[in-house]
């Protein structure tokens, strides 16, 4: 329950009451769980080795790898090559910069050259990358060591995280649950320990949705802001390519070197290039956070989920902030306008390889695309003209605010079990409700966790942004941050998942 006091422009809520996570959850200080801000430091510096780095990480992926199922290829021998090069360089004075020696792992969407891209489908079981991605061009150029390529939802589409043909990702907080998808193994890898940085895709909500129930940061930069030459498609309109860290700060680092124009992309952003963490540091005051009045706060949304949230929003408010209330009676509409432009492009790119290989997509992927194939090219024109329509309310909604916040997701992480047992899909259609409307719109925005369950499962907040102003998000995931806790805890079973 919130009320707004417009005279006085104070936000006023009930305080979110956290449990005693005590058992669920730790603070800890090992190298596994440092963020990449703190660890670059201390690799620039000589603190830290990077092979030292590589090896303690190797180690623990190869402990917790066979429970998690994070990766699908994991690169040793290349990844203490690129270490041992990056230790040589940084001491005879050429450090590149803070993603110098740092561990990163690849959604496997992206082309790596001479190695398999299978969109985590049987289909592309053999396919081999004849070049490098530009964001896996950018990375090296920065100085990150890759580990290899990190479990997906087949090919990208879809929101719980499953794959029956490559196995389920297990969330680290309760290996019972799913992680959401389709950057499954991107937010489980990181979530525990096993790389500080990984990179997802998002179409309709496949970094936001596995950062929020995994407890971690994921950010959505705009549309067109991150290259994707040399990713695979699902909805060339929608797709979007994003980092996911233990942090804010660390999100804004990888943009850093991510963002740019790319003349073999022509959605690529044509601006300048700019510097992400420029603003991280100004805190909250005279941020004008949106509160939409409409379908974010309300059912299905669990009770815990948007007390949790607005209690954050409180916490900003006391730090400075101004809230405001929006009203948004189109937003419920989003998520049809997100399926209705996905489904019919997801066709136009699975065309040919369907009709090839029909057989070897995994049952329920391919009733998805071949039910697509009904869409009508007049169904697609209405939806891109409800899209159209769509983001010039947002815009118009959003005018007198910085940042919208929300919840990541609306439902309480469910079981695999669930997941697979559900007939109507229940729990796959209400995981995106949020995350989607954001992709149709194509403005930045970022999920950071801001609490935990009564069953000590993470909480996801979503801050979104006007488009090209990743720099307001993230100094607002920032200072959210540096006010509290949340991305600090970590899952305290780890070593004994099984």
């Amino acid at each position: 329950m919130i009320r707004l006091d417009l005279n006085r422009h104070r936000f006023l809520c009930r305080p979110f009451r956290s449990e005693n996570h005590s058992r669920l959850t730790k603070h800890l200080p090992d190298i596994e769980y440092q963020s990449i801000t703190e660890i670059a430091p201390r690799i620039r510096n000589g603190d830290l080795s990077p092979v030292d780095l590589v090896d303690s990480l190797l180690q623990r992926i190869s402990r917790l790898e066979p429970s998690v199922n994070a990766f699908l290829e994991v690169w040793s021998d290349s990844a203490r090559t690129a270490a041992h090069l990056a230790e040589g360089e940084i001491k005879s004075g050429k450090y590149i910069g803070p993603l110098h020696g740092i561990p990163i792992g690849l959604k496997d969407l992206i082309d790596v050259a001479e190695r398999k891209t299978t969109g985590g489908s049987k289909v592309l079981a053999d396919n081999i990358a004849n070049s490098d991605a530009t964001v896996v061009k950018r990375l090296k150029a920065a100085g990150a060591i890759l580990m290899g390529k990190l479990n997906l939802v087949e090919f990208a589409f879809g929101t719980t995280g499953l794959n029956p043909y490559t196995g389920d990702v297990k969330n680290p907080w309760d290996k019972t649950r799913i992680t959401a998808g389709s950057s499954s193994g991107s937010a489980a890898a990181v979530a525990c320990g096993m790389i500080p940085g990984s990179l997802g895709s998002d179409t309709g909500g496949s970094i936001r949705m596995p950062a929020s129930v995994c407890g971690i940061a994921g950010l959505k930069p705009t549309y067109g802001r991150i290259p994707r030459t040399g990713v695979l498609d699902l909805s060339w309109s929608m797709d979007h390519v994003g980092p996911m860290a233990r942090t804010t700060e660390d999100c804004a680092l990888l943009l850093n070197a991510l963002a740019g124009s790319d003349s073999d992309d022509p959605t690529s952003y044509p601006g300048p290039t700019e510097d992400f963490t420029s603003q991280l540091k100004k805190g909250l005051g005279l941020i004008r956070i949106g509160v939409p009045t409409n379908y974010f706060f309300e059912d299905p949304v669990d009770p815990e989920i948007s007390e949790a949230v607005l209690s954050s929003i409180n916490t900003m408010v006391l730090n400075g902030a101004e809230v405001v209330e929006v009203s948004m009676p189109w937003v419920d509409k989003g998520r049809a306008i997100n399926l209705g432009v996905i489904r019919p492009e997801a066709v136009s790119v699975h065309e040919s390889l369907m009709a090839e290989n029909a057989n070897l997509y995994t049952p329920d992927l391919r009733r998805r695309i071949q039910s697509g194939s009904s869409i009508t090219a007049i169904d697609y024109i209405h939806a891109q003209r409800a899209r159209q329509w769509f983001n010039q309310q947002m815009s118009e909604s959003m005018k007198q605010v910085d940042v919208l916040i929300t919840p990541s997701v609306p439902i309480q992480t469910p079981t695999i079990k669930q997941c697979k047992s559900d007939k109507n899909g229940e729990a796959a259609s209400q995981l995106p409700m949020f995350t989607s409307v954001f992709d149709v719109t194509g403005q930045p925005s970022h999920s950071i966790p801001c609490g935990f369950t009564s069953g000590g499962m993470p909480i996801g907040m979503m801050i979104t942004g006007h488009p090209y102003d990743e720099k307001t998000v993230l100094r607002v995931g920032n200072a959210f941050e540096k006010l509290t806790h949340w991305h600090q805890r970590v899952p305290a079973d780890i070593p004994e998942i099984n």
